[in-house]
């Protein structure tokens, strides 16, 4: 499975992309994690890099039938929590 361009949509918390599985078709604009911004720490400096960190990654209810149907498995749920992300900007 491979997942690339992503996007995200800040005013619904949803990072959609395309999604290919093996050599088939590539799906595009799929919503596969909702991103809970509940959790965001504020920004901090580390030198020269901005980083912001703590908003929780969660499966989406489009990705897990997906990865259930693909993987012949009911073990992946909706808003399974996959880790936390962490962005760093470099700002100079």
């Amino acid at each position: 499975m491979k997942l690339t361009d992503f996007v995200i949509d800040p005013g619904t918390s949803r990072l959609t992309g395309s999604v290919q599985v093996g050599d088939g078709e590539v799906m595009k604009d799929v919503y596969i994690f909702n991103l809970d911004g509940t959790t965001l720490k504020p920004l901090q400096m580390e030198g020269d890099n901005a980083v912001l960190e703590g908003t929780t990654v969660k499966v989406s209810p489009d990705a897990a039938s997906l990865l259930n149907s693909t993987f012949g498995t009911t073990a992946v749920t909706d808003q399974l929590v996959v880790g936390i992300a962490k962005i760093t900007v470099n700002t100079k």
